[in-house]
């Protein structure tokens, strides 16, 4: 475990642009990332597959850009963003409301080690052996965009506390960006809210790649393209099962009234969909878009 303190080159040139940056940092792992190009990327704890499914697209277009993910190590989107930094071989950077010896939550000390090993880094600005409360997760938010160049917020609730990172970031100049989420998703609501008031919507991670002057390779296809030509090489029969899928999770009685056919016709339907790997099967026996 090293000290950074304000006065240390490898102190995060972007912290030290915010008002009440920290005095110092205790860091484990990689110091060298600390000034590279961050994204910090939060939400939801209880978030859904379509936050999952579109978390995970998103950062493995970042880590190809070079792109180091910062975010809290919270159980939820936190963690699917820190996992699947280090699956596609990034980097990633965690924030902690705690002191290296008070790893939180216990539960992802495993990630810890994980980022670790994977040349990331974690960093807190609190003393080794402090532990975790309401008020260092906000102190802490405050850190996760403040090392950033933007903010990507994936899912949030109602009164989420991922909104108040997103006032951070907007008090601190940094760019806010929200994933739109359906209207019937409880936890698209704060995103939503969010879009409607200061957040810039995006559909695509080359939205904010662009933004910031990455090189976009001709052969990246945009995922939106890729899902509104899915059903392209589908059978005609299929096709009618295949349009009323989504990225919200339906159960098999859900699809035969939306499609107005019988139990025995959708069964074998939904299996020919799934092994083309249209569709994916999730828990409670229900289907979303793959």
């Amino acid at each position: 475990m090293n000290y950074i303190d304000l006065n240390n080159s490898n102190y995060p040139k972007k912290l030290k642009e915010i008002k009440d940056n920290p005095n110092g940092i205790y860091i484990e792992g990689n110091e060298s990332i600390l000034n590279s190009k961050c994204i910090g990327i939060i939400g939801s704890r209880s978030f859904t597959s379509y936050g999952e499914k579109w978390c995970r697209f998103f950062v493995e277009e970042f880590v190809k850009h070079g792109i180091t993910i910062v975010s809290g190590m919270a159980v939820g989107i936190d963690t699917i963003a820190h996992k699947t930094a280090i699956e596609s071989g990034g980097k990633t950077i965690a924030v902690l409301p705690s002191g290296l010896n008070n790893i939180y939550p216990v539960e992802n000390k495993e990630l810890y080690d994980k980022i670790l090993m994977s040349k990331g880094a974690v960093i807190t600005e609190y003393d080794k052996n402090v532990k975790a409360n309401s008020k260092k997760f906000l102190e802490r938010n405050r850190i996760i965009s403040g090392i950033s160049i933007g903010v990507l917020i994936v899912e949030a609730g109602y009164r989420s506390g991922t909104s108040v990172t997103a006032k951070f970031a907007k008090h601190q100049k940094r760019d806010v960006f929200c994933i739109p989420g359906s209207l019937d998703n409880p936890k698209s609501y704060g995103t939503n809210e969010l879009i409607k008031k200061y957040a810039e919507l995006v559909t695509s991670p080359y939205d904010i790649v662009k933004k910031y002057g990455f090189k976009i390779e001709k052969n990246n296809i945009n995922k939106k393209t890729k899902i509104l030509n899915k059903n392209l090489d589908v059978p005609k029969e299929y096709k009618n099962v295949l349009r009323v899928i989504n990225n919200e999770p339906q159960d098999i009685n859900e699809i035969a009234y939306k499609t107005g056919l019988n139990l025995k016709e959708v069964i074998p339907r939904l299996l020919m969909l799934e092994i083309k790997e249209k569709i994916k099967k999730v828990s409670g026996n229900r289907y979303i878009l793959y």
